[in-house]
């Protein structure tokens, strides 16, 4: 084991990453970046962060409960879900439109970037620390599925409010 006084350089904890950690970036990179102008889009097109979320939430509340159990993996998941729930009403983005012909009109935001990049960093490290410090695993895999859970209900607090209205 190591201890923190021989920590492990940035270029091996990379090189140790799965391949997919490197897609998955890249995907939460470029549905940030398209968030950063006004458009719109097709609702199914809206709703793919809050699925990849959810699914990437799901995926690792299932390892969590392998590792200790439903009930730990449950409350983590909803202890997530309440923090993340009330952040998209303190912290609301911009307001989505629902127009015609099943499309939304997303205003331009840095928010959700930032948030996805958030994440990201947070997963990434949670994972690191379980593989380095096997011993950590549960903890880390609970905070990571606190995280997801955290922008799982945000963003399912965001669809909610997107608004019904006509745009000129």
């Amino acid at each position: 084991m190591k201890n923190w006084g021989q920590t492990m350089q940035l270029g091996q904890v990379l090189s140790g990453a799965p391949l997919w950690v490197f897609g998955l970036i890249a995907v939460l990179i470029v549905l940030g970046v398209r968030r950063l102008r006004t458009r719109e889009v097709p609702i199914a097109v809206a709703l793919i962060p809050f699925i990849a979320f959810a699914t990437w939430s799901i995926i690792g509340a299932v390892t969590l409960a392998t590792l200790a159990g439903s009930t730990t993996a449950a409350l983590a998941w909803v202890a997530g879900a309440i923090v993340g729930g009330a952040s998209a009403f303190v912290l609301p983005e911009p307001r989505a439109h629902l127009l015609p012909g099943r499309r939304v009109r997303q205003p331009a935001s840095w928010l959700p970037l930032t948030l996805y990049m958030t994440v990201f960093v947070a997963r990434f490290a949670c994972g690191a620390l379980a593989a380095i410090l096997p011993q950590q695993a549960v903890t880390a895999t609970a905070i990571a599925v606190a995280i997801s859970a955290v922008m799982t209900a945000r963003l399912a607090g965001t669809v909610a409010r997107w608004q019904r209205t006509a745009i000129p």
